[in-house]
């Protein structure tokens, strides 16, 4: 999980920076749009593609015994499912732009301000966008919905601790109500029944006869 963490971590800070990069290029006779396609209409899916491994190497972490890093579960999944989501939409965002510049030509107005890419440029880049991002971005997504889904999981009380407390229940329920009750005997068997039960392990069946003992 650690190992996947620091690959994450690194990956995300390469894109960030190789965006930031891309920014600074003056393009200032460009509009907000005209811009944000110049610099990542080509961004290639690598560094994108290498957090998509990291993520995938935590969710493998956090489905082994909890260990010393137990306490960093819930925050590393939250982690894990923002950070996927925010390259998912990095994703979606340069397969939108790709589209949009392979199918114009250009950038800008055909003057010393605009930018004019030639047919195989646009053909090539989109098409290596397309297979690279797309099923990236579909990846990403189901990461970032494993990663919230087994949070939720998580959160819910495990059977067995269920389970485990329900011969307690029965006999506290045994010594209120029905240890001195016309019933008794039929209670003190199904008590007996529920406590064998648990021993074996068929806790279902337990449950079904603790929920018979309730209604006597």
């Amino acid at each position: 999980m650690a190992g996947g963490a620091a690959v994450m971590l690194a990956a995300s800070a390469d894109v960030a920076q190789t965006v930031q990069d891309r920014f600074a290029v003056d393009l200032s006779g460009l509009g907000a749009l005209e811009r944000a396609a110049a610099a990542l209409w080509d961004l290639s899916p690598l560094g994108t593609a290498v957090f998509a491994v990291g993520a995938l190497g935590v969710l493998a972490g956090l489905g082994e015994p909890a260990g010393r890093l137990e306490r960093l579960h819930a925050l590393m999944r939250n982690g894990v499912a923002i950070l996927a989501a925010a390259h998912a939409a990095i994703g979606l965002v340069v397969l939108g732009l790709a589209l949009w510049v392979a199918a114009k030509g250009q950038i800008g107005d055909r003057d010393e301000l605009g930018i004019a890419y030639s047919g195989s440029d646009r053909v090539v880049t989109l098409l290596t966008q397309l297979v690279g991002w797309i099923p990236l971005a579909a990846l990403l997504v189901l990461v970032a919905f494993v990663a919230t889904r087994s949070e939720q999981v998580d959160e819910e009380p495990e059977p067995e601790s269920r389970d485990s407390s329900l011969s307690e229940e029965m006999e506290a329920l045994w010594r209120e109500r029905l240890a001195h009750g016309p019933r008794r005997e039929r209670a003190r068997k199904l008590l007996s029944r529920i406590r064998v039960l648990e021993r074996t392990g068929d806790h279902e069946k337990a449950r079904e006869l603790a929920d018979e003992l309730r209604d006597l």
